[in-house]
């Protein structure tokens, strides 16, 4: 078995780690500004309909 590539394989784990981690903080930044944008919508129409119930 060649050793170098498990030494090479360790050492490349924490940086696929640390890529894998951003990409995931990213992706889960990109869907909370969606949520925002849907609370804020869903908070006009509902006042749209508060206004048009009075």
């Amino acid at each position: 078995m060649d050793y170098s590539i498990i030494g090479f394989l360790f050492t490349a784990l924490p940086l696929f780690i640390v890529l894998f981690v951003f990409r995931w903080v990213r992706f889960i930044h990109q869907n909370s500004e969606k949520q925002v944008e849907q609370n804020e919508k869903i908070i006009e129409l509902l006042m749209e309909i508060k206004e048009k119930t009075k």
